[in-house]
């Protein structure tokens, strides 16, 4: 049993119809990356399966159960979280203000242990846990962002272009991040633009093309293959 199955899912905005008969599987404990060019549905993908958008035909079973029909903010309890693209914080809120934003799913519960984990993971959202996330650096308000998410203990870890308008810096600490989280034990789908490192740290990766998978391998087979690199890697 797959943690994560969707099967024959097709999305609409109203008569465009943005995915188009796709499946996908996530095994527990892989990180699983999801490339393609601007407009090839990855976004509709990951809002689809976090509950954001209604699949319009098809399936999607997490831990067994059907959720298709089930709203986003019952699925966050289920253990599905997103970081949606463009971080999506609480600009006027401070740093612990939007990491227990992040906790609402967990009424009653303690999050000492989440929150612990966060700062370990982000240092210095610890350092800037009174300041106004509005005012951080964008690589900062990435890490809230993903930090937010974490608060809700997921089992799965959606992530929508972490490393978009990034500093190089900044990438290299998210991606190395990313595989410490996975490491802790938390399933990853990633959709990412840096095609390159998103394949270097992916157990399984697929290609969308205009709502469609039209390839799938591992992460070192894509990186590996001709038309990958020609297409998504910037190698003729």
């Amino acid at each position: 049993m797959s943690m994560l199955e969707v099967n024959n899912l097709e999305v609409r905005y109203g008569r465009i119809r943005a995915i188009e008969k796709l499946d996908l599987t996530v095994e527990r404990g892989e990180i699983v990356t999801l490339i393609g060019a601007n407009g090839a549905g990855k976004t509709t993908t990951m809002r689809a399966i976090a509950g954001l958008l209604a699949a319009s035909r098809g399936s999607i079973r997490f831990e067994d159960r059907d959720i298709t029909k089930l709203k986003a903010y019952k699925r966050v309890p289920l253990g599905i979280s997103l970081v949606p693209e463009g971080r999506g914080i609480f600009g006027s809120m401070t740093v612990m203000e939007n990491l227990d934003m992040g906790t609402y799913s967990r009424s009653g519960k303690k999050a000492d242990s989440e929150l612990d984990r966060v700062f370990e993971l982000f240092p210095r959202l610890a350092e800037r846990r009174t300041q106004a996330g509005g005012t951080m650096s964008g690589g900062e308000q990435q890490m809230l962002a993903i930090a937010r998410a974490l608060m809700a203990r997921p089992d799965m870890l959606l992530l929508d272009e972490p490393s978009m308008g990034l500093a190089p810096q900044f990438i290299r600490q998210i991606f190395r991040i990313i595989k410490e989280i996975n490491a802790q034990g938390t399933t990853v789908l990633l959709v990412e633009q840096n095609a390159n490192q998103a394949l270097a740290i992916a157990n399984h990766a697929l290609v969308l093309e205009s709502g469609r998978i039209t390839k799938t391998g591992t992460g070192r087979e894509l990186l590996a293959d001709p038309s990958i690199k020609e297409a998504y890697l910037g190698v003729a």
